[in-house]
């Protein structure tokens, strides 16, 4: 009994390194290899890690996962201090929305799909408030003033309901794969267990470094983002409506970068000084385990290498990744 507690107690420790890897450096690793819909790949690694943590320890499930979301904002606060606060919010929400419902619905495959669901669909809507605080609801405006004009020109109604028609679209692509994702978290620990039995573990070096260069292309985002919605308002004759959304990007940027942001790091950097006192054994070991899970991304995007098709490349790295880690070591 006493064995089987430390198991388990060594394999949370590895999913939450797993966790604190993705947050903190999967991410280049994904953009190094051009792997697309990144965003969507680190989001669902997040429910899967939750998941998994929810199958081992078959009690307590709220506790656990929250403990464990705790330990991986706090090593992403060491380890990458700089990150904005959205960055946070999204790991504290999928942390506790998954506590939530695995720890009062229990885990089955439907509390699976439904945990998966609304993680990605909070993401997707996630983007959509940025875009709010940032220009306004004068994006949304000029979104629809474009499509209006492309009604009246073309003459054909069902063109000014398409950027609703998108923004749906785009909120259900996000829950569907948010679906997808919880549905193989459930089967996950099988297949992972039936692919550890396959693996023979070779240590390939890791020659590659990468990091991520997300900031230009967010610069570019805005840039062009402000420009269309400036020319569409202009180009309508609403000059006063393009001088308001460019005077209040400005304003959003600069109250981000010199108010709520310095605030943000003040506060976590206090939180980061008490936390880590009280987790420092727990810290201790999942930053001892982190050096060798980064290792074997390459050794699993490499046995992944040859499957075919996007999708079946990610499934097949994360079934290899996480066997690697969870079952194929010394200490495991």
């Amino acid at each position: 009994m006493a064995n089987i507690k430390l198991k388990n107690e060594h394999l949370n420790a590895k999913l939450i390194a797993l966790w604190a890897v993705s947050e903190s450096a999967l991410g280049g690793f994904l953009h190094a290899i051009k792997m697309p819909f990144s965003g969507l790949f680190l989001g669902s690694f997040a429910i899967i890690i939750i998941t998994y943590l929810a199958h081992i320890n078959t009690k307590h499930h709220f506790s656990v996962i929250v403990k464990a979301t705790i330990l991986v904002v706090l090593i992403k606060a060491i380890a990458s201090p700089h990150s904005p606060p959205m960055a946070y919010i999204a790991v504290i929400f999928q942390g506790l929305l998954g506590a939530t419902i695995y720890g009062t619905l229990r885990l089955n495959r439907f509390t699976a799909i439904i945990f998966g669901s609304i993680a990605l669909l909070e993401s997707a809507f996630q983007k959509v408030l940025t875009l709010t605080f940032l220009f306004g609801a004068g994006i949304w405006e000029s979104v629809q003033e474009f499509f209006d004009g492309l009604q009246n020109k073309l003459q054909m109604e069902w063109i000014t309901d398409l950027p609703l028609i998108f923004l749906t679209m785009y909120g259900l692509l996000y829950v569907l794969i948010g679906a997808i994702a919880g549905n193989f978290a459930f089967k996950l620990p099988q297949l992972i267990l039936e692919n550890s039995t396959k693996l023979k573990t070779k240590f390939i070096q890791e020659s590659s470094n990468s990091k991520k260069q997300k900031k230009k292309t967010r610069i570019w985002i805005i840039i062009v983002l402000l420009i269309f919605s400036s020319s569409v308002f202009l180009m309508s004759g609403m000059s006063d409506k393009a001088l308001y959304i460019i005077l209040r990007t400005f304003g959003a940027i600069i109250l981000f970068l010199f108010i709520i942001n310095p605030i943000f790091k003040f506060l976590m950097q206090k939180w980061v000084s008490k936390s880590k006192i009280k987790n420092q054994e727990n810290l201790e070991h999942i930053i001892h385990l982190m050096p060798d899970i980064k290792s074997n991304i390459t050794q699993a995007q490499q046995l992944s290498a040859s499957e075919k098709g996007v999708f079946r490349r990610s499934k097949q790295f994360i079934i290899n990744w996480l066997s690697l880690t969870l079952h194929n070591d010394n200490d495991g």
